[in-house]
């Protein structure tokens, strides 16, 4: 199944790898500013709520094979950046395989 999750072809919205990883250190650092202030129900609230994006996405690219981040943004109706935040999780979770950066 792992090999059916490929993304391709502008899967990282036009960034080149170096401003991919800016934006997620820097969404990283929020997050952990932010998750500081945040009780452990609402982090288990948020979590719950990534967990369902997250089927989401991969319900759209099973059903596409291969899509780009602003068919889910379009879809989901959030921004590339969110998508960008999602597709990172679930590559390093190993549920999907990013093939190509443009």
């Amino acid at each position: 199944m792992k090999e059916q999750m490929g993304m391709m072809g502008g899967m990282m919205g036009g960034m080149n790898p170096m401003e991919m990883c800016k934006y997620m250190t820097e969404s990283v650092a929020k997050a952990a500013e932010m998750g500081s202030y945040a009780t452990p129900e609402v982090r288990a609230l948020f979590e719950d709520w990534v967990e369902e994006v997250e089927k989401e996405i991969l319900t759209l690219i099973k059903s596409k094979g291969e899509v780009q981040t602003s068919d889910i943004a379009e879809k989901l109706k959030i921004n590339e950046g969110s998508v960008i935040f999602f597709i990172s999780r679930l590559a390093q979770k190993g549920k999907i395989k990013i093939k190509a950066l443009l």
